[in-house]
């Protein structure tokens, strides 16, 4: 019996110390896992977690799949470079005195022109509808006109007839002196020279024709406004009928929207001298019929704009 009895205590002994062994193991792993979590932060459990995630290979992408995502359709949407606003500190007076003459924005006549309101003209007669490289295109949610051609020239334009004060009528240079718009250049007439008639072409041009013969829009006197490849802004190329007028030069800004606002009346007066009739036509023009190479370039927003009336000050006046 009392062997027994003493294997039984020993069981007994072993297993209480097995016990206690596995509570002590127990407490360590706690001591563990908690210095584990205080370290890791008070919000986490420091285990990252593991996120399985099932991709169908057969879905579309939205953005792809966007009708109007730049470079869905190349020939006709462009990536937008610059703002489609004037610079913040232009005076866009209200009303009546901003005459909108075209946005281009004719959705109906993507990838062709609007005929019936501008026309293209070489020499003396409207060209054929094949022969004008003009086009209307789209960059997002805006239709701009572009033009691009290899050794041809056709001027692109338009009548115009301004609304004022609830009638429609010419564009007087008086009453709507300024001329806005603006206009992207992506490639110059390589080896151009505006001074040269042998080599005179220019990427873009805006072209206001005053008293226009009654068959031929380009013949009166006119105001051209040019990008030229070579030429130092300001430069002004002048003969008996016509003004061309340097506002941008060379490669700076190719590619970008670049605004550009002109007082005619005044360049008119400096130029011809005396007070000019009503615009009868605005004309543009990308050409490279002389040099023969590669020209492009897009143009919007044209308006007219009645400038705020300049108030001098009395020199007596101190306050």
């Amino acid at each position: 019996m009392m062997g027994l009895r003493s294997h039984t205590d020993f069981i007994g002994m072993y297993l209480i110390n097995m016990a206690l062994r596995l509570c002590l193991l127990v407490v360590f792993v706690i001591d563990l896992r908690y210095s584990i979590c205080f370290a890791a932060g008070p919000d986490s459990t420091g285990v990252q977690p593991v996120v399985s995630v099932f991709v169908d290979s057969t879905a579309v992408d939205p953005a792809m799949a966007d009708p109007l995502r730049p470079g869905h359709d190349p020939s006709t949407i462009l990536e937008i470079t610059d703002p489609s606003q004037p610079p913040a500190h232009w005076v866009t007076p209200a009303g009546d005195s901003t005459s909108v003459l075209d946005t281009f924005d004719y959705p109906q006549f993507l990838n062709s022109y609007p005929d019936k309101i501008w026309q293209g003209i070489s020499g003396w007669r409207k060209t054929k509808k094949e022969d004008v490289y003009y086009r209307i295109l789209r960059e997002v949610d805006n239709h701009y006109l572009s033009a691009k051609t290899k050794g041809s020239a056709v001027n692109f334009g338009r009548e115009v007839k301004l609304t004022y004060r609830g009638r429609e009528r010419k564009a007087s240079l008086r009453l709507f002196q300024k001329l806005r718009w603006r206009w992207r250049v992506h490639d110059l007439p390589e080896g151009s020279d505006e001074t040269d008639g042998d080599k005179n072409d220019s990427a873009a041009a805006v072209r206001l024709i005053i008293g226009k013969s009654s068959l031929n829009p380009l013949a009166g006197k006119s105001l051209k406004y040019i990008w030229s490849e070579t030429l130092p802004k300001g430069t002004v190329i002048s003969s008996s009928r016509q003004h061309m007028i340097v506002l941008r030069s060379g490669t700076d800004d190719l590619g970008k929207w670049v605004w550009e606002e002109v007082n005619a009346y005044h360049d008119y007066r400096r130029l011809f001298g005396g007070d000019p009739r009503p615009v009868d036509y605005v004309g543009l023009l990308t050409d490279s019929d002389n040099t023969g190479t590669v020209v492009a370039a897009d143009y919007d927003d044209i308006i007219f704009i009645i400038p705020r009336p300049t108030v001098e000050k009395n020199p007596g006046n101190t306050e």
